[in-house]
């Protein structure tokens, strides 16, 4: 590859990276589930000093679960494994590119 070859393919892939981040910001897909955990927790607070104003025995550890159901089964876990792996290859391409591009710079 040439220095304008490895230049070139490093512009469009952090283009391609930042519009992804940018619709995945503009979605407000981040704020959609933490304002859920938010409710959660006011729903557990009300219900908490509820069962107090009404005498009942009190546990803090019936309060503090997030009612997640847990749907791990073989296939997602398998699936996470592939995706760990994955990950792990993308991350050494990602250190051999940008050492490749050192290297490339270094030599002009």
């Amino acid at each position: 590859m040439t220095k304008s070859q490895i230049g070139s393919f490093s512009f469009i892939l952090l283009f391609l990276v930042f519009v992804g981040l940018y619709f995945t910001a503009s979605s407000g897909y981040y704020e959609t589930e933490e304002r859920k955990k938010m409710t959660l927790t006011e729903e557990q607070i009300e219900r908490f000093e509820q069962d107090v104003a009404d005498g009942k025995q009190v546990d803090i550890e019936n309060y503090l679960k997030l009612n997640e159901r847990n749907y791990d089964n073989s296939i997602s876990s398998t699936t996470l494994q592939i995706s760990n792996k994955i990950g792990e290859y993308f991350e050494k391409g990602l250190n051999a590119f940008f050492n490749a591009m050192a290297s490339a710079m270094n030599e002009s």
